[in-house]
Order: structure tokens, then sequence, then C-alpha cells
């Protein structure tokens, strides 16, 4: 409702999937989103409108008046840029409340210091910021996927006997990427197990998924939009993914996940819900080193090179057990 609360979203997918809990909390607020996350909100039905945003200068204004006609009262701020902090205050809304960093303490009104933050799950920080409070119980984001999305999804990929193990390769960061080599071992491993494997992955990782999926697997690199990829998620018994969006993702609609961890730190970004293997060395000196490429260069501490150490550590066989664990894979490796 005009007048009222806007909250300003985050940027990427797997931190807007942990944002929904705080979300949820607000009440019906309004949330304003980059658009090309707005579908994943409509999925959420949160009650409140949803304010698109297109970037650039040009979106800027679009959305600095649009927030003025809005007349909000109160926004929070889940990025934690200064961008987002001048186009509220160039929105006209009276309070802002976010954390002081990347130096916008002055556009705020309602000041948080992100050491109140500091260590706690990034779900838990969104929270705290919307509501003012630690949430009760433990949060888990939960996205319901219509019918009609599992319809789409079916008919892209077929029907499928069990188990369907979704592989996802890909990561902005190197610094989360296990090697492209080792999920294409993986998923030939797991075909020659009885699984059906789908690849997943964005329209610029077409050649990344291709790479992966070979002759044996489905690859539905580039073929999805944001509600088609949630089904695909939900279809699959299992995701074996990288420290990545759609391993938030797909917790939240319900598939549990093996994830392959490096740079970053599962204690502040793991995957929340029931079901979820992480798959990591944290005995090394520098994990989590939260990088987005590693600076590591000559001898590992274990291995002969020491770049992304942390990953290549990690065995395609270590992924066969877990999945053997869980009860996932049949017949012998």
């Amino acid at each position: 409702m005009p007048g009222g609360l806007i909250v300003r979203a985050p940027n990427h997918l797997g931190d807007l999937v942990l944002a929904l809990p705080a979300l949820e909390a607000a009440g019906g607020a309004d949330v304003m989103v980059v658009r090309s996350l707005a579908p994943l909100l409509d999925l959420a039905g949160l009650g409140g409108r949803i304010l698109p945003l297109d970037r650039g200068a040009r979106g800027f204004l679009a959305a600095a008046r649009r927030l003025r006609r809005g007349r909000y009262e109160r926004g929070v701020l889940l990025p934690p840029s200064f961008s987002s902090a001048l186009l509220f205050a160039a929105g006209g809304v009276a309070e802002r409340r976010g954390t002081t960093t990347d130096g916008r303490a002055a556009l705020l009104t309602d000041r948080v210091d992100p050491a109140e933050l500091a260590g706690c799950h990034r779900s838990v920080a969104y929270f705290r910021l919307v509501t003012g409070r630690l949430p009760a119980q433990p949060l888990v984001p939960r996205l319901p996927v219509p019918e009609p999305f599992l319809a789409r999804w079916r008919e892209l990929a077929g029907a499928a006997s069990r188990p369907v193990i979704g592989i996802f390769p890909g990561s902005k960061a190197s610094s989360r990427r296990w090697d492209l080599t080792r999920h294409a071992e993986l998923a030939r491993r797991l075909v020659a197990r009885g699984a059906r494997v789908v690849v997943f992955g964005g329209p610029e990782e077409r050649e990344l998924t291709a790479a992966v999926a070979g002759d044996w697997a489905f690859d539905a690199g580039g073929r999805t939009d944001l509600g088609l990829l949630a089904a695909g998620l939900a279809a699959c018994d299992v995701l074996v993914t990288n420290d990545s969006g759609p391993m938030h993702l797909a917790a939240a609609v319900g598939t549990p996940t093996v994830s392959l961890w490096g740079a970053g730190d599962p204690n502040v970004t793991g995957p929340l819900g029931e079901g979820h293997r992480i798959l990591r060395h944290p005995e090394l000196p520098c994990v989590p080193c939260v990088k987005n490429e590693c600076p590591r260069r000559g001898r590992g501490y274990v291995l002969a090179e020491a770049e992304r150490e942390c990953l290549r550590l990690i065995q395609v066989a270590d992924v066969e057990a877990v999945l053997e664990a869980r009860g996932t894979l049949r017949g012998s490796p």
C-alpha cells in the first residue's frame, strides 16, 4: 500500500532466495527488485506489489519517480551498496534502514552497524534488517512451483524414471567452481549407474553445460527461465552443485543438495532446510577466504598446485559416496 513499507531486495538469485523469510515477515510490503529476478517473487506470492528495477541511469530515474509516487514512509535496504541507498533517498523514502556499508551512512536514517550482523547466516541478517529482531525459529525459504511450470518442464525434458540427479556446474566466481572435467566425469558415472542426469545452466553457460552433459545427460543449459528452472530443480531427487544461486533455489523448492564448497562460508550462505550435504576442506588454513578468485599460487598445502586447492581436493568418488549413502544410486560404480 502506498505510504507504507518498501524493501529493496538483493540483486542475486541465491541472496534473494535467502531473503524470502524476511520478505514474508514484512507483512505484504512492496518489494523493489532487479527485473530479471522479479519472476521469482511472483512465484513466492508475498502479497505486496513487486516493483521491477531496470539497470542504468534511465532505470534509476524511473525507479526514483515510482518511489516518489508511492510516498513510502519506511524503506529497508537488503543490498549493502551505496547506489541502493541513493535510490531510496532520491525516491523520497522518509525512513531508510540499512547497514553502514559502502560509505552510505549519510544516506540512511536508521543505521545498522555491520558488526551487529557479523557471523549471522545471511537469511538471519536479512530478517533482522527487515524486522529488527531475531527469528523465533530456524528460517527455511519455501518456494512452491505451480503445476503449469511443472508441466512445461515435463514437456521440455520428458518423463523420467528415478533417480533424477541434477548437476549445476556454474558459478560467477571462479573460486567456487569445481573442475569442469570432474562434473563431466561425475555425469558419466551417474548415468552408468542408472541415473538420469540433468545439467542446468544459464544462457551464458551453454558451452559449459554441453561439455558436462556430453552425449549421456540431458542438457538444459540456456533453456529455462526462472520458473522453468525452479520446476526442473523440483523434478530432481538431488542436485549436485557448486556454491551458487541454483543451490538455494533447489533447497527452496524442496530438493536436497550435495554442494561443493571452496571459498565460501556455509555458516553464512549455506543451504537451509533438511537433507543437504556439504563437501569441503575446512582444514586448509585459507578456508574460507570468501574471495571470488583464488589468490594462491605455487605449491599447495596438500597438492602440488595451490590455486583452488580447496575445491580440487574434492574427488568425484567423494560425491558418489554421498549419493550412495543417501540411497540415490543403484548398481555398482
